[in-house]
């Protein structure tokens, strides 16, 4: 039913998703700069981020009612 898990502190990949306090959403890896990352959202925003600003995920958020 769409939950999100949070997962464990391990090393960011290219493709992985991920969400960021300053921004709701999710967004996948596309560029590794340590220490900051490239973020894209689906609608082809893109963010560069810290790496430790943001986490990791596994499923798409539950959509808000």
């Amino acid at each position: 039913m769409g939950e999100t898990a949070v997962q464990s502190e391990e090393t960011l990949r290219i493709g992985d998703l991920v969400v960021v306090m300053t921004e709701p959403g999710i967004f996948r890896v596309i560029e590794l700069m340590p220490p900051s990352i490239l973020i894209e959202s689906p609608v082809g925003v893109r963010r560069k981020v810290r790496e430790w600003a943001v986490r990791r995920v596994d499923a798409t958020p539950p959509v808000p009612r």
